[in-house]
């Protein structure tokens, strides 16, 4: 088996059905997630895809977890260096959307109310604040997200070595993870687009996967626990 198709068994085994179910669930549900499924599902689905990722990563691609994740050069301080940095350029890019873009673009589609009822359940519940605040929000969101996002755009770059497809990959990925969240609407996809960019562009410079988890976590939890506070008070 040759090196392309070996590249897009994985991508369609490991990235395409989860994104494709969620696609479709968004599009068709008529009930939102509950607490319980918004802590739960991101464990199993996000938990299963990792392990299932890195054993398709070690046995039919049969490059080691450095070769796809972290081949370039650095150390785990400066990682988490740059991901404070990315974490405010994160925040930066959030304020100046809610400003320009969500303004443009108005998202009229019913509120979606499940985030609200997670954040008002967590700020009763200090059980569950730990459990999300932990494993959930930092294995079954972070790690899972960024573990998905650089292994799509390595198998996609192992496909062609030219610059100009590694590029089109980069707006491809991006393109189907904005996609994933349609749920915010419009400016919402863009919105999340735009953040994939930003960090495909590092890692496709840089090759480095810790800062991408530390942004991610740090982004979506410290908006969760500004609400939550909000909420207490």
């Amino acid at each position: 088996m040759n090196k392309v198709i070996k590249n897009i068994i994985a991508i369609s085994i490991a990235i395409l059905p989860i994104n494709i179910i969620m696609i479709w669930y968004r599009l068709t549900q008529i009930e939102n997630f509950t607490t319980i499924d918004m802590t739960v599902y991101p464990l199993l689905f996000g938990g299963g895809s990792i392990i299932l990722i890195l054993l398709l990563n070690k046995f039919l691609l049969k490059e080691t977890f450095k070769e796809t994740f972290n081949s370039g050069k650095g150390t785990w301080y400066w990682d988490i260096l740059i991901g404070f940095g990315l974490t405010i350029i994160y925040f930066t890019m959030f304020f100046l959307e809610r400003s320009t873009l969500y303004e443009w673009i108005p998202n009229r589609n019913p509120p979606n109310t499940e985030l609200i009822n997670v954040m008002i359940d967590l700020a009763n519940s200090p059980l569950l604040m730990v459990i999300w605040f932990g494993p959930v929000l930092w294995i079954g969101i972070a790690l899972f997200e960024e573990l998905s996002r650089t292994f799509l755009l390595k198998t996609m770059w192992n496909i062609n070595e030219n610059k100009d497809w590694h590029i089109l990959a980069i707006f491809l990925a991006s393109s189907l993870i904005g996609f994933v969240h349609l749920y915010q609407g419009t400016a919402g996809i863009i919105s999340i687009g735009l953040k994939s960019l930003l960090v495909s562009f590092y890692f496709y410079k840089y090759r480095r996967l810790l800062p991408l988890i530390i942004s991610h976590g740090l982004y979506d939890g410290l908006q969760f626990a500004f609400f939550i506070m909000q909420i207490q008070q």
